[in-house]
């Protein structure tokens, strides 16, 4: 196996011109999750999906599971029901809803959308958790990819878009603030040399989302959270010896402690929450990382005679060069 050693690069993001969204010292307000708000969780059937879905459950929270395993995904879903039914009584609609979908098939996931909105009267939380490995190593895949390659950057990273979007657009609909979290991975903070191909789904995955900060001025929040591996049974694949070098399994609860946080500290767009064993749960890029790459810096600096002058005008399509 190729080595896997987890190498930093040197991430990092521009600070947005609106203090309110990204100061990392305003004082942080808490959304509350409480029963009667509804989520809709892609890959809720297994793993962080699954360990997500039985935690808002247990907060009294509607719940669509979309997976396209149906016994797993039911399963789930039966177990969610009988927590929700527990803070709500003589109801006209099912407290959790399963539908078996594709999450690489928009027209599915649309479906999926819509029937969510119908069934609760809108979309409060949306997670995006549905990942795949990629079946053949990178090197070695001498088809199309429609089976691999193709098909893990799909379920990955473009349905993370497409699904973002539709819940965007539902919130804007219903013109209520929201939650989108974006299940990413540590892998797409640094590379993961066993698998290029998750690695750099996963590293869209981060991206896209810090790109997406601004739309909290229309009360709408999209983080992303980095967990490295849990066991789960994608996870459980993996070399024991280079789980053992990043720290052993993270434990389920760190991730569903992680995306309660995103979900709740109101403070937070276009946020990453990275979690491991090593540094437990912490914002990535921090601080003092990220002004590094400051287009305007917040004070003067003195000058360099192989600087570049900073009054150069960016184009307002542009946030950074």
């Amino acid at each position: 196996m190729l080595s896997a050693y987890p190498l930093l690069s040197s991430l990092g993001g521009q600070r947005l011109t609106d203090d309110s969204i990204i100061n990392p010292h305003c004082q942080a307000t808490e959304m509350e999750l409480r029963p009667g708000l509804s989520a809709l969780v892609t890959g809720g059937a297994t793993g962080i999906g699954r360990a997500l879905v039985l935690a808002l459950a247990q907060k009294g929270i509607f719940i669509t599971v979309i997976d396209f395993s149906q016994d797993k995904g039911k399963e789930t879903a039966s177990l969610a029901e009988r927590e929700v039914s527990k803070f709500h009584s003589g109801r006209e609609f099912p407290p959790v809803l399963f539908i078996k979908c594709d999450v690489t098939d928009s027209n599915e996931l649309a479906a999926a959308f819509k029937k969510h909105i119908e069934t609760y009267g809108g979309l409060d939380i949306c997670i995006n958790c549905a990942g795949i490995a990629n079946p053949i190593p990178f090197y070695k895949d001498q088809t199309d990819g429609s089976k691999s390659w193709r098909r893990t950057v799909d379920v990955n990273f473009v349905a993370v878009i497409d699904s973002t979007r539709l819940a965007i657009r539902a919130m804007q609909e219903a013109k209520k603030p929201g939650v989108v979290i974006n299940v990413g991975s540590a892998s797409g903070l640094y590379p993961m040399y066993a698998d290029p191909i998750y690695s750099g789904s996963k590293g869209g995955v981060v991206l896209f989302t810090r790109s997406l900060a601004l739309y909290k001025r229309q009360g709408i929040r999209v983080n992303a959270l980095c967990p490295e591996f849990i066991q789960t049974e994608m996870a459980s694949k993996m070399d024991p010896k280079f789980i053992a070098l990043v720290g052993g399994f993270v434990p389920m609860e760190m991730a569903v402690k992680g995306a309660f946080e995103l979900i709740t500290n109101e403070s937070k767009a276009g946020s990453c929450l990275w979690i491991s064993n090593r540094r437990g749960l912490e914002y990535w890029p921090t601080p003092a990382e990220e002004e590094k790459y400051r287009v305007r810096p917040k004070t003067s600096r003195r000058k360099s005679p192989d600087g570049v002058p900073l009054n150069v005008q960016i184009p307002q399509s542009f946030e950074k060069m």
